[in-house]
């Protein structure tokens, strides 16, 4: 059916529509480093989007659940088979990314014969101080973008570019402490979720409505489930459940 090209290039771009069209209200996901680790933030509805994958490591993912937990169950298996083989410190996100999860996208994506993997994911690596610790996305079409710092995972490109802006503004601008980054990461989360009027303030950010912001706030907390996971630097073994401060969404 696909064998002339024009038609296969045809069917990826319908394909590569599809999935933006299943992405598009996607709640991003933050990750910043900071001096305790790799803090991550997000919201969810109904099942996480962040996960401990291996030691050092954490896998987060936007996109349909089930192909999450697919590629999840593939990571981990590659992960462990390549720390029995080698040894624990020889599995990085780098090989993760570039021999096993860019490969897998990128042939569900351009195997336009079978359902596409509606997946955009992002991995960390937390290193011996926030200018080793590594963040890694692999887009649905297995793309790698790297990055060091701070990163956005996004639904697409436009999403991450307004996203990763607000969040830079916000931030301190050199590494600093989960207490202080934390709080900004929530605020990024909710000013992304919703408008300013929805947030009871005026274009320019002022505040005018307080009860709405209250009413807002709580709408947030109701309607979905807070994820704020830290991949700590001095335990690397096991990621640790930050909770929310309602404070933070006025």
């Amino acid at each position: 059916m696909f064998d002339e090209p024009y038609r296969w290039i045809d069917a990826i771009h319908q394909r590569r529509d599809y999935i933006s069209a299943q992405l598009d209200r996607a709640t991003p996901v933050l990750a910043v480093s900071v001096d305790e680790g790799i803090v991550l933030a997000t919201f969810h509805r109904q099942t996480p989007k962040i996960f401990e994958l291996y030691d050092r490591m954490v896998l987060a993912g936007v996109g349909h659940p089930a192909d999450l937990e697919s590629v999840r169950g593939h990571l981990l298996s590659m992960a462990h088979v390549e720390g029995f083989q080698r040894s624990p410190s020889d599995v990085t996100i780098e090989r993760l990314a570039l021999f096993g999860l860019a490969p897998r996208l990128k042939g569900a994506f351009e195997d336009v014969s079978v359902p596409p993997v509606i997946l955009n994911v992002l991995l960390g690596e937390v290193g011996k101080n926030p200018t080793q610790d590594l963040l890694l996305q692999v887009s649905y079409d297995g793309n790698i973008f790297r990055s060091s710092s701070h990163t956005v995972l996004a639904a697409d490109d436009d999403s991450r570019m307004k996203t990763t802006q607000l969040l830079s503004g916000l931030l301190p601008s050199c590494p600093t402490n989960l207490s202080a980054v934390l709080p900004v990461m929530g605020r990024v989360l909710f000013e992304t979720l919703y408008s300013p009027e929805e947030r009871g303030r005026d274009e320019s950010g002022n505040l005018v409505d307080k009860d709405k912001a209250v009413e807002c706030g709580e709408k947030i907390l109701s309607e979905r489930v807070w994820e704020g996971v830290l991949l700590d630097r001095q335990n690397p073994g096991r990621i640790r459940r930050l909770p929310a401060d309602p404070g933070w969404f006025r």
